[in-house]
Order: C-alpha cells, then sequence, then structure tokens
C-alpha cells in the first residue's frame, strides 16, 4: 500500500511539474518578427539553385524569388556553391586518382572542406563563389543553408557578403545550431531559421505535452518534411509556431502531395528545386 501511494505522489508530482512548465510556456508572448527581408506578401517562394543559369531562369519566372544556396567552405576559406549530394563524386574521383599516383598526397580526406578552392575547381567546372550570386543578382533575397560545420564558417560567410548589401536580403539556415548561433552573434541583423536540434528538440517536447515551454530563437520555422525518414514535424509543432507568430516555410517540396500538406499548413514560403512546376500547382489551387 505504501509504494503505491508513494508511485501515486510520484505521478502526481511530475504530472504538475509538467503542468506548471505548460502553463508557463503558454504565458510567454511572442510579438511579430518584423523585417525588410519580409517586405513582400506572401506566399514566398523559394528555388534551391545552386548554379548560376539556374538562378538566371528562377529570376525570369518571378521577379521576387527567394533563391535558396547551399554554401560550403573550402580548406583555404572560400564560400563556394554545391549541393551536398554531388560530394561523393569528387571524392571518388580523388581516390581513383590516388590509386594511380600512389606517391603523390592527392587525397586529403573524406570532407569537401578539405581541400582548396582550386583543386574542388579543377573538379567542378562552374563552381559559383556565395560573393558571384548575391553580385549577379542584386535584387533578390537569398536562404543561405550553411552546410560545412567547419573552424571559421562564420566568419568566412560574414567576409563573403560583406560588401553585397546583405541586410536585407540574407536569411541564414543550417542544420547545425551551433553554425547560426556563431553567424547570428556578429550579425543579429540578419534572418535566421531553424537546426535539427531545434526540429527534434520540438517533436520530442511535444511528446512529453510541454512543447509550449520549448526555448527556440529562431526567427523563421523552416523545415523539409522528413528527416531521417520520418517527419520532421506534426501539427501541434506547426501550431504552436502559429501561436509564437513565427513565420512557416516549408520544403524542398518536390511531389503534389507534399505541396498539398504546405497548402493545408497555411504555409508562408513554398521551397522547391523546380519552382516553375511549383508556381503552376499554385497558380491551380487559387483556381479552384
Amino acid at each position: 500500500m505504501r509504494l503505491l501511494l508513494t508511485t501515486l505522489f510520484a505521478g502526481l508530482a511530475v504530472f504538475m511539474a509538467l503542468l506548471m512548465t505548460r502553463i508557463w510556456g503558454l504565458g510567454q508572448n511572442e510579438s511579430p518578427f518584423q523585417h525588410e527581408y519580409f517586405a513582400s506578401t506572401s506566399p514566398f517562394i523559394v528555388a534551391k539553385q545552386d548554379q548560376l543559369k539556374a538562378m538566371e531562369e528562377a529570376v525570369r519566372l518571378r521577379s521576387d524569388i527567394i533563391l535558396w544556396v547551399d554554401a560550403r567552405m573550402s580548406a583555404d576559406g572560400q564560400v563556394y556553391l554545391l549541393d551536398r549530394t554531388e560530394d561523393q563524386k569528387f571524392l571518388n574521383s580523388q581516390m581513383k586518382k590516388q590509386r594511380m599516383q600512389p606517391d603523390q598526397k592527392i587525397l586529403k580526406g573524406g570532407k569537401l572542406s578539405d581541400y582548396s578552392l582550386a583543386e574542388l575547381q579543377d573538379f567542378y567546372k562552374n563552381l559559383p563563389l556565395l560573393k558571384d550570386a548575391y553580385g549577379q543578382f542584386p535584387k533578390q533575397r537569398f536562404i543561405v543553408n550553411v552546410i560545412d560545420n567547419v573552424f571559421d564558417v562564420n566568419d568566412a560567410v560574414i567576409k563573403a557578403l560583406k560588401d553585397e548589401n546583405p541586410n536585407s536580403r540574407t536569411f541564414i539556415q543550417s542544420d547545425t545550431l551551433v553554425v547560426m548561433t556563431s553567424i547570428k552573434d556578429s550579425k543579429p541583423e540578419w534572418v535566421y531559421g531553424t537546426s535539427q536540434a531545434d526540429l527534434m528538440r520540438f517533436l520530442s517536447f511535444n511528446s512529453m505535452w510541454i512543447l509550449p515551454s520549448t526555448q527556440y530563437k529562431g526567427d523563421v520555422f523552416i523545415s523539409p518534411f522528413q528527416i531521417v525518414g520520418r517527419p520532421a514535424f506534426n501539427d501541434e509543432v506547426i501550431g504552436e509556431m502559429r501561436r509564437r507568430n513565427k513565420r512557416i516555410f516549408l520544403g524542398p517540396i518536390s511531389q503534389r502531395a507534399q505541396f498539398d500538406e504546405a497548402k493545408r499548413l497555411n504555409a508562408d514560403g513554398y521551397i522547391s528545386e523546380n519552382p516553375s512546376q511549383l508556381l503552376q500547382w499554385l497558380d491551380q489551387s487559387q483556381t479552384h
């Protein structure tokens, strides 16, 4: 009997602690995030492109389109644009060269950040720099997705953009929270997104009924539909972001079902590698 009472009281104490935590979280109110980046009306269309020619085509489709670029850092501190799915092609080439020339130091590591920009450009013939994209499209807004979590990547990104009028058109995104935090410490005037750690914390806290108390310092909730084959968010997470007056950006959208889901959730931003298809779906949804 004593054991049963102890268990009941312990359970009640845990419940009360969770309840108080939830009530505290619900009592925290946030004002809508204001920034020149969001001067135009939603929905915001985001084209995920890493080649300048593809960016030109996207801008022709819609003059106010936002350009998503994957920012990488070379061993000599240059910030270039390349989708991470292209990495293995380069590494395989280096391994092949190393086998053919065993006396030379060709294979320097298993990450692209171990190689200089010249070595990377020798393989990727049209490898644009981040500053080139900003320079070629001076009126466009960008989402700069910083992929490489390496030493001084924060300073390299800031240096690359210092002469490109970045304050009104830069949105920093990264799967790695420490990367965004380190950039934000120096450039709080830019816009910041959501890391994978944030997404996982939202889902974890939601399962414990204390989602409203989750600490989150991002300006915009931005998320793919899945992480490691599992949903990256749910309706409760989206509802909590709305309660906090956060804008919602979802994607990349590659299927009609994903577009319909983003539409159902009233997303503010739609991300796609195929902006032409995305705009077609958007037009169709608005005429029905």
